[in-house]
């Protein structure tokens, strides 16, 4: 059971919202649990590659819990990074969606501490009869819901551009592990051949976008009041999301919130937790 948990769910007309949310234990606000299970069930499968996490064995796995916290990012100028933000999208699509990770996006880096550009997850999510979705993901790890709402918007703007889609399909294919059991019909599906138009049919893009909840914030314990608080946030964000929301190419998108009591705290716990396992 993971820390985080669904506490709202919104369906209206055009774009779903989720609001995810850690909780409080003894009236404190559960950010070191979240930290450790986050980093203790997904690094792995978000810093390595298919063929990397599959072969990790009881002699390998402290070698490769520390591969793969290095490759997250080395360096001490980590306040305005947005690997734990792509950690934390990834953890919520394998938790609540049934997402599997189609590539590693920090296996696009060719050097320690390159930032990553283009879509910050690729995953697929595949329906009882083989179907498959293709869940191209933004984050924004934010303490202000107003600024990751304006820098996603623009995001999604551009990253639904024929262009840059056609580009970063190329890209994609290219990192896809052979191995993985899933390769070639994921290739199949954003292959040059294919029209965008029946393409997009395919593809859903989750927006995760964090930030500073004065619901979260206002409580200690997750009770009614705390709930609605939560829920009043969430309407209130997705209200605004979508009366802004233009997207070049119809496709499905998916607002998940996490509001937080401080990002500030979130991210120096992360960061000591990953300085941690480097050092394992």
């Amino acid at each position: 059971m993971p820390v985080l948990q669904v506490r709202v769910e919104l369906v209206p007309n055009s774009v779903a919202a989720n609001a995810l949310c850690a909780g409080y234990e003894l009236g404190i606000w559960r950010a070191s649990q979240l930290v450790e299970d986050v980093f203790d069930r997904h690094l792995l499968d978000f810093a390595l590659t298919y063929t990397e996490a599959k072969n990790v064995s009881s002699s390998t796995a402290m070698q490769s819990i520390r591969d793969a916290a290095v490759s997250v990012y080395s360096t001490d100028k980590y306040r305005r990074r947005g690997e734990f933000g792509e950690l934390l999208l990834h953890s919520a699509l394998v938790d609540f969606y049934g997402a599997e990770p189609a590539v590693s996006k920090i296996y696009y880096e060719d050097s320690s501490n390159d930032v990553v550009k283009g879509f910050d997850s690729v995953h697929i999510v595949a329906d009882s009869n083989g179907e498959m979705k293709i869940w191209l993901g933004e984050a924004k790890f934010y303490s202000s819901l107003d600024s990751a709402m304006d820098s996603v918007l623009k995001d999604i703007q551009a990253h639904l551009a024929i262009d840059f889609l056609r580009k970063e399909f190329v890209f994609i294919t290219r990192k896809v592990d052979a191995s993985w059991p899933h390769a070639q019909q994921f290739k199949t599906l954003i292959a040059r051949a294919r029209s965008l138009d029946d393409i997009s049919s395919s593809i859903v893009m989750p927006v995760f976008l964090t930030y500073d909840s004065d619901a979260v914030d206002s409580h200690d314990v997750v009770g009614d009041g705390y709930i609605a608080a939560m829920a009043d946030e969430t309407t209130a964000a997705l209200s605004r999301f979508e009366s802004r929301l233009t997207k070049p190419l119809e496709v499905e998108i998916r607002l998940i919130l996490l509001p937080l009591k401080s990002k500030a705290r979130l991210v120096e716990l992360m960061h000591a937790k990953l300085k941690a396992l480097q050092g394992i």
